[in-house]
């Protein structure tokens, strides 16, 4: 009884990352011309609906157009109310120029006659505040060549456009955004849950670990640096794929003391996916290089929280497992069972790689699903409606 509830919680911890982002989070671009302030907002369409009192989903779950369109004057005037760009302390009238139905979500285009020349230029958002008192918005702020992520609660709702960071608040943002980004990631997640599912030594840990480290700083380094470059067309069935081999060879092969080999191998392919999730969020050109130390560093951190928990715990359901005398020992039913739930959760994202489908249309954090894309699920990007963003952010990266 005792070992099928490990089993059963353990499965549970592999399957939550798959569910979609929690509700109440919305995504913000804040483009800072000379003359003028642009804001796109992605809004999940459930929470839209409870936030102005209107029908908008179809049965099937989507952003019905016609009901947006009928709906169209209360939500442009909730966006109104709940954002605001100030600048010398006094409030700039704002215009809803496009309001578009995306799949499950609303892509909303603002616009406020107050731009960088003007002093004290700020960002405010109370979207969603009042019904979901929890939420969060995630940032991006474009001000000349700087990109900057910010998140937004209820407690600190305002974003101070003009001012430039000094480096020691990039380098926070920066690590927790690329802590974010690999708890978010669950395909990062189930691939070094599958390396390490046979291993139950320290040091068989520590080499895996080093290696996938490794590969993928090596190649998030190139890819953002501009030295090296694939398309996203290509990594992300890739990434998708090299779960699925991962999984598959732990049917076959227990020997977990080569298995850094494979670990150095295909983390080469999850840096490129790191770096497209580095390229959306932006990167300042004045401190570039704290931006990937840091965004790098934060991946590493989340890679040793997981390790650190899944690890233990596996170790944990060995000796519960084990029958005396027998020392404790890796339960090859365990082993095959994750793997199988592995193995189809990356077939599942290397069909939809290929297919083109969006299992998770708004994406998880830091996707702008108006012009990027979901990242995880292998979502494929859509461009935005504003020029400015297409022409003043980087080439679009897979992840």
């Amino acid at each position: 009884m005792v070992r099928r509830l490990l089993w059963g919680l353990l499965l549970f911890g592999l399957c939550a990352p798959a569910r979609a982002h929690d509700p109440g989070m919305t995504l913000a671009t804040v483009i800072a011309e000379e003359r003028e302030t642009l804001i796109e907002l992605s809004i999940k369409g459930s929470d839209l609906e409870r936030a102005v009192g209107v029908d908008l989903l179809d049965p099937g779950g989507r952003v019905d157009p016609e009901r947006l369109a009928g709906a169209a004057a209360v939500v442009r005037a909730h966006l109104r109310a709940t954002a605001a760009i100030e600048a010398d302390s006094a409030v700039c009238p704002l215009e809803v120029v496009e309001l578009v139905a995306v799949e499950d979500g609303v892509l909303a285009i603002l616009k406020a006659p107050c731009g960088t020349a003007e002093a004290g230029l700020s960002y405010r958002s109370r979207l969603l505040q009042e019904t979901i008192p929890a939420t969060i918005q995630h940032v991006l702020l474009l001000r000349g060549d700087d990109a900057i992520p910010v998140a937004l609660t209820r407690e600190r709702n305002s974003l101070e456009i003009q001012a430039p960071l000094p480096m020691t608040e990039v380098a926070a943002r920066y690590l927790v955004s690329g802590a974010e980004h690999i708890f978010a990631g669950y395909d990062h997640i189930a691939f070094l849950l599958a390396l390490l599912l046979w291993a139950r030594s320290l040091w068989t840990v520590v080499k895996v670990v080093t290696a996938f480290t490794l590969s993928h700083s090596i190649a998030l380094s190139l890819a953002v640096l501009d030295l090296v470059s694939l398309p996203g067309g290509l990594v992300e069935p890739l990434i998708a794929a090299s779960v699925v081999a991962v999984a598959v060879e732990n049917f076959f092969d227990r020997r977990i003391a080569r298995r850094w080999r494979v670990a150095f191998f295909l983390g080469f392919i999850h840096g490129f996916g790191f770096a497209g999730a580095l390229r959306d969020i932006g990167l300042p050109q004045d401190a570039l290089l704290i931006a990937l130390a840091f965004f790098n560093i934060g991946v590493e951190i989340g890679q040793i929280a997981i390790v650190a928990l899944v690890v233990p715990l596996l170790l944990g359901i060995d000796r519960l497992s084990a029958r005396p005398p027998a020392p404790p020992a890796r339960s090859p039913a365990l082993v095959h069972a994750v793997s199988a739930l592995i193995a189809g959760l990356g077939g599942y994202w290397f069909i939809a790689c290929l297919s083109g489908l969006h299992p998770h249309p708004l994406g998880l954090v830091w996707a702008q699903p108006g012009y990027r894309g979901a990242r995880h699920g292998c979502s494929r990007p859509r461009r935005s409606p504003i020029p400015a963003i297409a022409t003043r952010v980087p080439a679009t990266f897979p992840r």
